[in-house]
């Protein structure tokens, strides 16, 4: 910092220089004792310390100041030095704008996610309406077109409720209800939802219950367990799926699916990445698992997944991670 400091004076310290060195040239060349500028040279190279000191202590304040202004989130201009030049003046005002600036835009930016958080909001709410409407119309005759039906129309609600949660995601934890849930009770809200898909395409489901709880939020962990039993249900032509949750709170989802190639295995959490999988599927979005692991990263669950291509994948939420504590 010292060197930083000197550095900054530079000009001043080469002219200092530069005016001794002028004087001992004339003394020389008038033959004067080269002895009579050295004392004087020392005696002003003193004087010049007495102000250097304190200059450089106000310096090294500044520096500090400002290193520990550096890793502040909230404004910080008017926790700025003291104004000690016009220049430094000029400096703290065109801080000051730029503040201003990036206040106004990010005031903007949240009015203007929180309107299309709205809009999503309503959009779900009305385009339910229709959908409900739809499916009590293709329960009026249990026909092959009908059952058709009715599985696409349960695929576009898992879509618009999947848009919802998009949305919702990049929101705060405000949103969040967190409280110990009976795992039971979450999983089988999450099965019942999904038997009609089960039995449409023949898949034996497995679950023996659970008594154990988690600190987590019931709307968030049940998205996640629909998601991964979509996909399940989704890469899964024959065989079973199976939910298990141990003692130490580890959450299960494992099919006899297709599974993931080991290439794609580091990658299917991107957002929007279908691997090869979903490109022979031809209807993968790229969008269900990302938003598993965003919503994970929102509860604080670790998610971890291991598959064998043509035996199957195995996804387990960690219930027993999260940066929590209930009151």
């Amino acid at each position: 910092m010292f060197f930083d400091y000197l550095y900054e004076h530079r000009y001043t310290v080469v002219w200092a220089l530069g005016c001794f060195l002028c004087f001992a040239a004339v003394f020389v060349l008038y033959r004067i004792d080269i002895r009579a500028v050295v004392y004087p040279g020392m005696l002003s190279g003193a004087v010049s310390l007495l102000f250097l000191i304190p200059g450089y202590l106000r310096y090294k304040r500044k520096r500090e100041i400002l290193k520990m202004l550096a890793w502040e989130e909230e404004d910080v201009t008017e926790q700025l030095p003291d104004v000690q030049s016009p220049l430094e003046r000029e400096y703290q005002a065109l801080a000051g704008r730029m503040e201003k600036n990036r206040r106004a835009s990010e005031e903007n930016q949240v009015e203007a996610q929180k309107d299309m958080q709205d809009y999503y909001a309503t959009w779900v709410h009305q385009i339910k309406a229709p959908i409900a409407v739809l499916r009590v119309l293709t329960q009026r005759e249990d026909t092959k077109e009908n059952q058709e039906m009715r599985s696409e129309l349960f695929r576009i609600e898992q879509y618009v409720d999947m848009a919802l949660c998009y949305a919702r995601l990049g929101k705060d934890a405000s949103d969040l209800v967190l409280q110990e849930y009976e795992l039971d009770t979450i999983i089988r809200k999450a099965i019942r939802k999904y038997a009609g898909q089960f039995i449409r395409k023949k898949i034996r489901l497995v679950y023996s219950g659970t008594d154990e709880r988690a600190l987590t939020d019931e709307k968030w962990l049940s998205f996640i367990l629909e998601q991964l039993l979509s996909n399940a249900v989704k890469y899964t032509a024959k065989g079973e799926v199976r939910i298990t949750v141990d003692d130490r709170k580890h959450l299960t989802v494992e099919d006899t699916g297709i599974g993931i190639a080991p290439e794609d295995v580091p990658r299917i959490f991107e957002k929007g990445y279908t691997g090869y999988n979903g490109r022979m599927d031809k209807k993968s979005t790229g969008i269900g698992l990302y938003l598993v692991k965003k919503a994970s990263e929102k509860l604080g669950h670790s998610l971890s997944v291991s598959s064998v291509p043509g035996k199957g994948s195995r996804f387990t939420i960690d219930l027993n991670s999260y940066p929590f504590q209930a009151e």
